[in-house]
């Protein structure tokens, strides 16, 4: 099978054997490209296929999005309902640490499956993952109709996050820089701004730089909330505006699924009921064989790339 890899910083094309072993055979439909992935290429990833925001058929005709996480099922955290923080969140992570869905085909645990209902376009299943990661993102902080908030990041996860706290009733703004990202909030419907106001009730860190992060505690009102979803790839320092403001700083990593919800079935039915949200986010696809020229898309904000997906040609 064809399979996408990368090495030395370089991202290539290959064949690689079909995959065997315990778990459901899944034929992917389509994978979507993550800034994290950009990240990992350019630290020297090598050696595991990439992409962890993948779907794709059962062998017995299912359309399924898969949780790329792992978990032991008997942790402490796992037995909490938290298994995204077990140690295996992270060292059975499709695309980072195991064979991910950058390819024609690929095993998946049965219990990372989620099925879509009858009738989905395939070409869904690769938002369900970021959304997912947005739904719990949002969860870590009760919002609730009329609250105020503001969203610092407008590639597909800050986007996601702003159309799910609409969703949500929540009067929101999202800080654009590019045109088509200005584009893209107007076709979700969100209010798109250049700079934020102040004294929102929670603010969303969907980049974690210095800049964004200084941004949300400008823009929070005091004893108020900032989210912090962006990986941390380089040093950020904390400053005592969030001290005198007694800001609540809170950390979302991943997803999470106990007998209360379930972020991915949550994700699900938010892109059944809100169509518009994948012409307005995927903004560039791509065959499996195209994948150094749509890494270089998604690597590009020249290019005008929102969401970028590869589409398997099998």
């Amino acid at each position: 099978m064809r399979a996408v890899m990368s090495e030395n910083g370089e991202v290539f094309v290959t064949d690689y054997d079909e995959p065997t072993g315990t778990g459901e055979l899944i034929t992917v439909t389509s994978a979507g490209i993550c800034g994290s992935d950009l990240h990992l290429v350019t630290s020297g990833l090598s050696g595991v296929i990439l992409g962890h925001e993948f779907g794709g058929f059962t062998t017995d005709g299912r359309l399924v999005a898969v949780r790329p996480t792992g978990e032991c099922g008997s942790c402490l955290q796992c037995s909490r309902g938290f298994p995204h923080t077990c140690r295996q969140a992270a060292s059975a992570l499709h695309g980072t640490s195991i064979n991910g869905g950058l390819a024609e085909l690929v095993r998946v645990e049965s219990s990372r499956l989620v099925p879509l209902p009858l009738g989905t376009d395939p070409a869904v299943v690769g938002l369900v993952e970021p959304l997912a990661v947005v739904i719990h993102a949002v969860n870590r902080v009760p919002v609730h109709e009329g609250m105020s908030a503001l969203v610092v990041g407008s590639g597909s996860i800050g986007l996601l996050t702003a159309a799910v706290l609409k969703d949500n009733g929540v009067n929101v703004d999202i800080v654009c820089r590019h045109q088509h990202q200005f584009h893209a909030a107007e076709a979700l419907g969100v209010h798109a701004i250049s700079e934020p106001s102040t004294n929102y009730d929670v603010s969303y860190d969907a980049v974690c730089t210095q800049e964004s992060l200084d941004m949300c505690f400008n823009a929070t009102r005091p004893r108020g909330s900032v989210i912090e979803f962006g990986m941390i790839w380089s040093t950020i320092s904390l400053k005592n505006q969030m001290m005198l403001k007694e800001i609540s700083l809170v950390p979302s990593i991943f997803y999470s699924h106990n007998h209360e919800h379930n972020d991915f079935s949550d994700a699900v039915d938010m892109l059944v009921r809100h169509s518009e949200l994948v012409p307005a986010l995927v903004t560039h696809r791509f065959s499996l064989e195209e994948a150094t020229k749509a890494f270089a898309v998604a690597n590009d904000r020249k290019t005008g790339a929102i969401k970028v997906h590869m589409f398997t040609t099998t």
